[in-house]
C-alpha cells in the first residue's frame, strides 16, 4: 500500500492516455510530485500510440488508459497493445467512466470517480511486480 512520504522507487515511465484536461494533470502532477514517476501525456488514442511506437521514446513501465477517447479509442489502443509482442508485457490500468466488468487482459480496472489512494495502490503495486 502507498503512502505518502514513502521512499521512492527508482523513476518509473508511465503512458497516461486521457482526454479530460482535469483528470490528465491531475494524475501526471500526482504521480510525479507523490511516486517520482515520469509522465508521459496524451490526450487522445492516436497519440498514445505515437508515443508507444516512436523510436526516440523508450517505452513505458505502465499505461494508464482512458477508454472513451478521440480519434481512436482506447479499446483500440489496447487491441494494439495486447498483439505487439514487446508492448504486451506492459501492464495496462483502465480508468473509464464506462460501466463494465474488467477485461482479464489488464493489470487493474478503475471506474471514474476514482479515489486517489486506489490509483497510487495500483500503481505502486505493478512498480513492485516489475522490480
Amino acid at each position: 500500500m502507498f503512502t505518502i512520504g514513502q521512499a521512492h522507487q527508482p523513476s518509473s515511465r508511465i503512458l497516461l492516455a486521457e482526454d479530460d484536461l482535469d483528470v490528465r494533470d491531475m494524475i501526471q502532477d500526482l504521480l510525479e510530485t507523490t511516486m517520482g514517476c515520469e509522465v508521459l501525456p496524451a490526450r487522445t488514442g492516436r497519440q498514445a500510440l505515437e508515443l508507444l511506437f516512436a523510436d526516440s521514446v523508450l517505452p513505458p513501465d505502465i499505461v494508464i488508459l482512458d477508454l472513451m477517447m478521440p480519434f481512436v479509442t482506447g479499446w483500440q489502443v489496447l487491441t494494439i497493445i495486447q498483439h505487439d509482442p514487446v508492448l504486451a508485457k506492459i501492464p495496462v490500468v483502465i480508468l473509464t467512466a464506462v460501466s463494465q466488468d474488467k477485461p482479464t487482459s489488464v493489470a487493474a480496472f478503475l471506474h471514474k470517480p476514482f479515489r486517489v489512494k486506489t490509483l497510487l495502490d495500483t500503481v505502486q503495486r505493478l512498480r513492485q511486480q516489475a522490480a
